[in-house]
Order: structure tokens, then C-alpha cells, then sequence
């Protein structure tokens, strides 16, 4: 699934390949997909795409920005997108959701494997849509210092029964975080996933913003995750700390086995001896 890392990797090389260049062909809806989340019939995504320009693509969150010629917006990421860059038809991919051929006859690509948005919106559509219209301060950003992030908590009351996870992945949350990041941020702060969020102690707040500032930045200096491919269909080079296939493998810290919970949704794997959790 695409998060904050792969978002700044793939928006980049989006810039770098594809900025300037003219669609000459679009196809969308190539492979039926039932949770490919479209905004316009096949028609609508010609008319709109076929000779339009490509401009600047941005990181937003989890998701990706790319202007198409004046008035629209391409979104993709959010979700199990694999977007793809084409020097030629040799490589494209036998099922897809969206296919884009460039005048000089390269392509992009994008396949669902999940869930995911293959998106065209207006402009002035942007700012009132549900997933990409609010924009909130990055993790990777000198704004999103300790003082800040202490306002969420400071914003807590005393009845409020949120998780760490869901304190983290939802609102206000750390925007481009989703269940995979989690992990190793949890795991780095040394705190479990089920914790109540009022629960944390003051040092466990800071551990948890510093881990999260640090695990973002690493990933993204890195070019993504190494669950995840990029715009070259190349594996990210951050290593993670904790995932599926390290269940019952000594924990890095303690040697303790790590173990796998299914919560809020998802899995998550963590040490119960770094990472406890009130009986």
C-alpha cells in the first residue's frame, strides 16, 4: 500500500519522466476492478486526457497530484496502486486500470491490487473531495515539530477511548501514515498498538513523534519501503523493522519472539516484551 514514502518517491520521478510530455492515448478500465475508484466513464477519461500536458506531480499524504493541462488534477496512491513508467511497450503490464501513452511513446501504468483511486477531479473539486481535499502538516516538515504534535494531545479529553493506531492512522493523526509505516514507528517508540492514546506518559508522546520523524525520513530518504516498488518498478531500500514474515522471530532488541495481532482492520506485529500492553 502506498504511504508517505512511496508518495514522495513516485511524485518525484513523476516530475522527472513525465513533466511536459503530451497524452497521445488513454485507456481506462482495461481490467475490471471492483475497487478501482474512478471519478468518469472510459469516454470522459479520453476526452479529458488525450491531448492534455502533464504537469507538476506532488505528494499529498498517501496520495499523488498530477496536474493535467489547466483544469484537472490526476490522484493516484492511497491505496495498493502499483504506477508504473514504460520506456516502451515491451513491459506494460497484461492487466491495468489506467494506461497513458505519451507522444514519444512511453507510457505509465497504473494496477490495483486491493483497493485504489485512479482519479480525475477539477480544480475546484479538489478542496471539498472526502480523501485529497484537506491538506494538513507533514511529518516531514520542519512545522511538524514536538510543540505541534503535543497540541493533539493536548486536545485529548478525558473520556476519549482512541487507540494508539487509530490516533495515529486517522484524525488528526500523521498524515501519509497508514498500517504499514505504523509498525516500525510503534515498534521504534516502544509502544503497543492497542495502548489507549490518554494512556501514553509524556516521555511516550515525545518517543513516539521523534520515531515517526525519523522512520518517515529514512523511508523517504531511501526511496520507499522494501514491501513496495517505485516508478521503475525498483523494491524501496528501507528495510523493515517488523512485518508478516518475522512472526516468531527473535525481536532485534530483547530476542523475544515477535508476535502478530489482527486490530482496527489490519495486522500488526510487535514485541510484547518492548511493546506491552495491559493485561
Amino acid at each position: 500500500m502506498i504511504e508517505l514514502p512511496e508518495a514522495v518517491t513516485i511524485a518525484g520521478q513523476m516530475n522527472k519522466e513525465l513533466s511536459g510530455k503530451r497524452i497521445a492515448a488513454v485507456e481506462r478500465g482495461h481490467t475490471p476492478h471492483k475497487f478501482a475508484f474512478y471519478t468518469y466513464p472510459a469516454d470522459t477519461y479520453r476526452s479529458i486526457l488525450e491531448g492534455s500536458s502533464v504537469g507538476e506531480s506532488t505528494d499529498h499524504g498517501n496520495a499523488i497530484l498530477t496536474q493535467i493541462g489547466s483544469d484537472h488534477v490526476l490522484v493516484l496512491g492511497g491505496g495498493g496502486e502499483r504506477i508504473l513508467y514504460h520506456q516502451g511497450g515491451e513491459t506494460l503490464p497484461k492487466k491495468h486500470q489506467l494506461l497513458l501513452q505519451f507522444e514519444d511513446q512511453t507510457y505509465l501504468t497504473v494496477t490495483v491490487s486491493g483497493w485504489g483511486n485512479v482519479m480525475l477531479l477539477q480544480h475546484e473539486e479538489l478542496a471539498e473531495h472526502p480523501h485529497v481535499g484537506e491538506t494538513r502538516v507533514s511529518p516531514l516538515s520542519e512545522e511538524f515539530s514536538w510543540a505541534y504534535f503535543k497540541r493533539y494531545f493536548d486536545d485529548l479529553v478525558g473520556d476519549d477511548s482512541r487507540s494508539v493506531k487509530f490516533f495515529v492512522v486517522s484524525k488528526p493523526g500523521i498524515w501519509g501514515v497508514g498500517n504499514g509505516c505504523l509498525q516500525d514507528i510503534l515498534f521504534q517508540a516502544k509502544i503497543h498498538p492497542r495502548r489507549k492514546v490518554l494512556d501514553l506518559s509524556s516521555l511516550e508522546r515525545k518517543a513516539l513523534h521523534q520515531s515517526a520523524v525519523e522512520m518517515l525520513a529514512e523511508a523517504v530518504a531511501l526511496g520507499g519501503r522494501d514491501s513496495e516498488r517505485d516508478l521503475y518498478n525498483h523494491i524501496g531500500g528501507y528495510q523493515r523493522i517488523v512485518h508478516s514474515r518475522l512472526v516468531g522471530e527473535p525481536c532485534s532488541r530483547c530476542d523475544t519472539p515477535i508476535e502478530r495481532t489482527h486490530y482496527l482492520g489490519g495486522a500488526c506485529y510487535y514485541c510484547p516484551i518492548c511493546q506491552t500492553y495491559p493485561v
